[in-house]
């Protein structure tokens, strides 16, 4: 029998571009047998959590629905430059989660391309978050800015400096993955034609080395239901 995985993502186009939902899902249910995974998105161009807020959609489809797992990603910069707003948002969103028996997730963003030094405030912001509200983070940033280190050749931007290339949404739905499942590898041919096979193994390694960083998972803690 197969186990039904439901994700919502809430963000803006950091989620829409390259279709990361999609990408999620297809390497979950790739990578786990039996597996057969629902996401929906929730996002528009620009979005803060605030603003997702303030709209009501979300709050309106979570009670609508029943869900594993609700990914949170506020506008970009946000951890920078707003950062108590975010702070509330987060809280906001993570009480109403939590009260439909869903679990919550935030998605750290990366640094802009001419700013990496910003990385650290970045994480920083995402790690007190989740002491905080007691929501896991998705390390992407953290994935992203250590893939960049060791190959810096390979472009995880877009032109704009700002938006992820396929590569970069690519390693961000490996990240997902990593932290939502007790898995030890995805199986998938989605990278296949745009990364060695060196490249590729380095990138799913730095993913799951990173969404595993100073955690024990248990059961309880992950968003997809273990086997029977």
């Amino acid at each position: 029998m197969s186990r039904e995985f439901r994700v919502l993502f809430v963000g803006n186009s950091y989620t829409t571009r390259n279709d990361l939902p999609t990408l999620v899902a297809r390497l979950l249910e790739a990578s786990i047998p039996d597996m057969n995974v629902k996401a929906e998105v929730l996002a528009f161009g620009g979005a803060s959590l605030a603003a997702h807020w303030n709209r009501g959609e979300v709050q309106k489809r979570l009670a609508a629905q029943k869900w594993n797992a609700v990914v949170l990603q506020d506008q970009s910069t946000r951890a920078l430059r707003a950062l108590k707003s975010m702070q509330e948002y987060v809280r906001r969103f993570v009480d109403e989660i939590q009260a439909t028996g869903a679990k919550p997730y935030l998605y750290m963003t990366w640094a802009r391309k001419d700013n990496p030094a910003s990385q650290a405030n970045i994480a920083t912001a995402y790690e007190d978050l989740e002491k905080v509200t007691g929501a896991s983070v998705v390390p992407v940033g953290l994935a992203w800015d250590q893939f960049r280190k060791l190959r810096p050749a390979i472009g995880l931007y877009e032109s704009d400096g700002s938006h992820p290339s396929v590569i970069g949404s690519y390693l961000a739905a490996c990240t997902h993955v990593f932290s939502f499942a007790d898995i030890d590898a995805v199986s998938d041919g989605l990278a296949g034609n745009k990364l060695s096979a060196l490249d590729l193994n380095l990138l799913h390694e730095i993913c799951r080395t990173t969404a595993r960083a100073d955690k024990t998972f248990r059961p309880g803690e992950l968003a997809v239901p273990p086997a029977d």
